[in-house]
């Protein structure tokens, strides 16, 4: 069994600091999420100038040197992925968020081999009740998903098409929840053309936004934080953000986010765009999206930020 063993459990990483010792915002949070304390701030902060003296980036070698955390003990230098581990690591610690608003739930049934079935709920700036399965077929993930309906009543379940997901939808509906189900295919164009690639990209961007936006809380578990941190991120010819696939991520050894996926479809359209039933989804979801930048456009103004 592997065991992580973050760098502050040993003592010897610390060094004498006198009374004045100031730690900067980062190094307060380091000290928030992680309890060290000012002797191993420091002994942090004299060893990262020790390794930016060959030139590298002395904040990332750290991180793979000395990792806070099981993910970072994992990247690779000179990859950025597209969610920090630092932006997580902030919204699993984070106390006193309070659920609010419509639950929304997102699935990601599992395609093949070792891949995972995830479920994950969200209100609001709260998400929460994560769930993976292995080794379910189609009729299994309907039954697990029929009781989560009925017992907690979401307003609506989004659920990736990709695989096996079409089935585990058709049946869904067809046991009397079509105003719920929402089927989502990562492929196809997103509300937002100009910005996203596809809609998966546009899903894993809301996310992130999301996660900056503080405070936010997501459940505490290391599966969720490594898949957030997994994917890499490029850009198209027309600056369109692009998110890593799947098959791109196996193929160097990363695992299917599944956990990820799942909390990034919670995001797949605003709750708000299936009120009028007179408009299309997604042209309800566009208009609304619109607005939503647009108001979000005018706060940054206002405060006089980029």
């Amino acid at each position: 069994i592997a065991i992580f063993v973050p760098w502050y459990w040993k003592q010897k990483y610390s060094r004498a600091v006198d009374e004045d010792f100031i730690c900067t915002p980062e190094e307060n949070q380091l000290q928030l999420l992680y309890g060290l304390t000012k002797g191993q701030i420091a002994w942090r902060r004299f060893k990262i100038i020790d390794l930016s003296v060959s030139g590298q980036n002395g904040e990332k070698a750290f991180k793979q040197e000395y990792p806070c955390n099981a993910n970072e003990a994992f990247q690779v230098t000179g990859e950025d992925t597209f969610i920090s581990s630092d932006l997580v690591m902030q919204a699993r610690k984070a106390e006193q968020v309070e659920a609010y608003g419509k639950l929304l739930i997102g699935v990601d049934p599992a395609r093949f081999g070792d891949d995972r079935t995830s479920i994950i709920r969200r209100q609001g700036r709260v998400a929460f009740g994560a769930e993976s399965y292995t080794k379910k077929d189609t009729m299994e993930v309907v039954g697990i998903v029929q009781k989560i309906i009925e017992k907690e009543n979401p307003a609506k379940v989004f659920i990736d098409v990709g695989g096996l997901g079409a089935g585990i939808v058709d049946r869904l509906i067809e046991l009397g929840n079509k105003d719920k189900i929402v089927a989502v295919n990562s492929g196809n164009k997103p509300l937002d053309e100009k910005k996203y690639y596809n809609k998966r990209a546009e899903m894993w961007g809301q996310c992130k936004e999301w996660l900056m936006e503080a405070p936010v809380k997501i459940p505490d578990i290391d599966s969720l934080h490594a898949d957030l941190c997994g994917a890499k991120y490029s850009y198209d010819s027309n600056t369109r953000l692009k998110i890593e696939r799947k098959e791109d991520m196996k193929k160097r050894g990363i695992r299917s986010p599944d956990e990820a996926d799942s909390l990034c479809l919670t995001f797949s359209y605003p709750p708000s765009a299936f009120i009028d039933n007179t408009l299309k989804d997604t042209e309800k979801a566009a208009r609304i999206m619109a607005s939503y930048h647009t108001q979000k456009r005018a706060r940054m103004s206002r405060y006089g930020k980029d």
